[in-house]
């Protein structure tokens, strides 16, 4: 049989059987689909992971984080120090291995106002001007903090564009881009002047799809604008765009004089963030800055550090189990439409579904299948040997002549001399031995055919 002829039994064949050629082609199609959509959906989820990390600063980027004392320092919990600007400077003079060192002292519950307008910062901040390469922003517009806004604690501020979006207008609505340099804000009442905009962050999706929303007409809108809910698609990205910095002696006097004791303003700072010199030399450098911070702390080991690499310990561990997930339920698509095509071929040769997990592991361990079994053979030769009132015919094997499924010998009683065979109608919805066998045996194309 040549290519030609193949190619043409098996359409006929698919166009016989309509229903059944839907249902494993359906099978076929959502297992490719699904198996290519999951692996379109993971590599996104690691790009964006990926964006998301190098936005918040790096994988050279190390957290100074605020720990309890271990349980064998319990009795000199009260004289933990906490995270201060002692720690600051002992780390720049004592830690070579850190590259940069940059102080914050978070300020919580602040609402920018501007006229009737207002927003509310992601993250308000006393910092020092490390913070730019700690973060890796990108001043845009205006300058950054100086040593004499710093030593005087001027009332100045640098902002993202999403805060300028709030207060002033975001350019898709006015039709321009407004630069607030110069420009009074008021935190909590204290009036603030601009002095510097970071540029715009978004990841490339949100890139293309803006310039894609900038090259067509613009829509008609009927009706109120409508939202599409609270998503703020990549968060690293929605959260430096909605930054707000201070100086850090700004923030120590304006906002911590109140939560002080003595009428002395709270020293303790809210982050200490590092960059070692050398991904590869992280471990010496972790240790040099805790052996600085031993000894100002007393011998009090309350503090950790967090680096990147738990980050992207728990990214792979994501995309590897979305790989799995993804698959599992391709394989299982796959695996619909061949089980479907045996299901219909077994069925047809009145095969107990019990009998079907039986049979393949008796081909996996003989390679074949034994013929008919002991019993159907017995059934057989009872039927030669009662003629009188039954279907069989004299003298031959009532299955000998007939297509393979068609003949289905059935139980003699034990007056079968006197009565002969059983109607045939009584037991053909019962399982016939023997028959899982023959479906074993079953051209495929002639199975088909059967059905």
């Amino acid at each position: 049989m040549n290519l030609l002829n193949t190619i043409l039994v098996g359409l006929k064949e698919v166009w016989t059987h309509k229903f059944r050629s839907v249902l494993t082609m359906l099978g076929i199609i959502l297992g490719v689909a699904s198996l290519v959509g999951m692996a379109a959906v993971i590599k996104g989820m690691e790009n964006g992971m990926k964006e998301a990390m190098i936005a918040m600063g790096g994988a050279d980027k190390v957290l100074l984080q605020e720990e309890d004392v271990p349980s064998h320092q319990q009795h000199l919990a009260d004289q933990a120090p906490g995270r201060t600007m002692v720690d600051v400077e002992a780390l720049r003079r004592s830690a070579p291995l850190l590259r940069v060192v940059s102080p914050e002292m978070r300020v919580s519950g602040v609402v920018v106002t501007r006229g009737e307008k207002m927003a509310m910062p992601s993250e308000l901040c006393g910092v020092w001007p490390a913070v730019i390469d700690m973060n890796l922003h990108t001043l845009a517009h205006g300058r950054f903090f100086t040593e004499l806004d710093e030593e005087n604690a001027h009332a100045v501020c640098v902002i993202g564009t999403g805060i300028r979006d709030e207060l002033f207008g975001a350019p898709e609505d006015i039709g321009r881009e407004i630069i607030p340099i110069g420009e009074l804000v008021n935190l909590n009442g204290q009036p603030f002047t601009i002095v510097g905009m970071f540029a715009h962050y978004e990841s490339e999706q949100e890139k293309k799809l803006r310039e894609l929303a900038r090259s067509k007409p613009p829509e008609t809108r009927a009706g109120p604008p409508r939202r599409r809910g609270f998503g703020r698609g990549n968060w690293a990205f929605w959260h430096k765009n909605y930054t707000m910095y201070i100086p850090l002696n700004t923030a120590w006097i304006r906002f911590r004089a109140a939560s002080g004791l003595d009428n002395i303003p709270d020293p303790r700072l809210s982050d200490i963030d590092l960059k070692v010199e050398s991904i590869e030399r992280v471990d010496v450098a972790l240790q040099q800055a805790r052996n600085v911070l031993m000894m100002t702390h007393r011998g009090i080991e309350d503090f950790s550090f967090r680096t990147q690499e738990n980050n992207l310990e728990s990214i792979n561990k994501q995309i590897r189990n979305a790989r799995l997930s993804g698959g599992f339920i391709a394989a299982i698509s796959l695996l619909v439409g061949d089980r479907d095509r045996e299901h219909h071929a077994r069925k047809y040769q009145r095969a107990h579904p019990r009998d079907w997990n039986l049979q393949g592991r008796r081909r996996q361990r003989r390679g074949h299948l034994r013929p008919d079994s002991h019993r159907e053979r017995r059934h057989r030769a009872v039927g030669r040997r009662v003629g009188r009132g039954g279907v069989v015919r004299p003298g031959g094997d009532p299955c000998r002549d007939q297509p393979v499924g068609q003949c289905a010998p059935h139980h003699a009683s034990r007056h079968g001399h006197r009565r002969g065979f059983q109607r045939p109608g009584r037991r053909l919805g019962r399982p016939v031995p023997g028959t899982s066998s023959k479906a074993a045996r079953l051209n495929p194309i002639q199975a088909l055919r059967n059905e």
